[in-house]
């Protein structure tokens, strides 16, 4: 029996004041049930990398970290089947702690599915669509559908004191649709890894 696929649910956003906070409760309630994934959360506040300015990229250097905070950054990031990215919006892009964790790895993500719930005045649309341009060059897949939290969310939780389960029930479908697709990819994309990885080691045996 193939075990599940286990999803990293990261926090972009590590402002003190952030919203992100409302959003992942109401993430890790609707996921909390299921048994088809295993979720854990990576909260880029808990992960601060240096500026990338390694000398060689990620991607000639393969796992070869300089620092404690990039291998454990890595090491979870590589135990991962599949991500669910909580991202905000800033001048019309995502968070510069985002880019700069993505920067820093690439065999980690690679050939592995990505998801967005983004949110903002437009629910996070623009930095959702900057960051599958990112994504394509690290040769990811990126799932189509997305959850947008839109302002007049944010408006509602905040200023009016909305419940934000209820503020966010009309998301659910989305969500649904954005865990459905994301499986399919995460099993997918883990079966043919496997399979890559069963015919190199059978070719260093010959």
């Amino acid at each position: 029996m193939p075990s599940i696929p286990h999803i990293a649910i990261i926090v972009a956003s590590t402002r003190p004041t952030r919203f992100a906070d409302i959003p992942l409760a109401w993430i890790t309630e609707q996921t909390s049930g299921r048994s088809d994934f295993s979720f854990e959360v990576i909260d880029l506040r808990d992960h601060v990398l240096p500026y990338y300015e390694l000398a060689v990229s990620p991607a000639l250097s393969p796992r070869q970290y300089g620092t404690e905070a990039e291998r454990n950054l890595g090491q979870k990031l590589d135990a991962a089947d599949g991500f669910i990215v909580l991202t905000n919006e800033y001048n019309h892009s995502y968070p510069a702690s985002l880019k700069n964790s993505l920067d820093h790895f690439f065999v980690e993500l690679n050939r592995k599915p990505i998801a967005f719930i983004g949110y903002g005045n437009v629910g996070g649309a623009r930095a959702i669509e900057q960051l599958r341009l990112v994504i394509a060059e690290l040769d990811m897949v990126s799932v189509r559908p997305s959850v947008n939290i839109l302002g007049l969310h944010i408006m509602a939780i905040r200023a009016e004191g909305k419940d934000p389960a209820a503020t966010f029930a009309p998301l659910v479908p989305r969500l649904d649709a954005l865990l459905a697709d994301l499986h399919w990819w995460a099993v997918a994309l883990k079966k043919a890894r496997r399979a890559d990885a069963e015919t190199t080691d059978a070719s260093d045996d010959e």
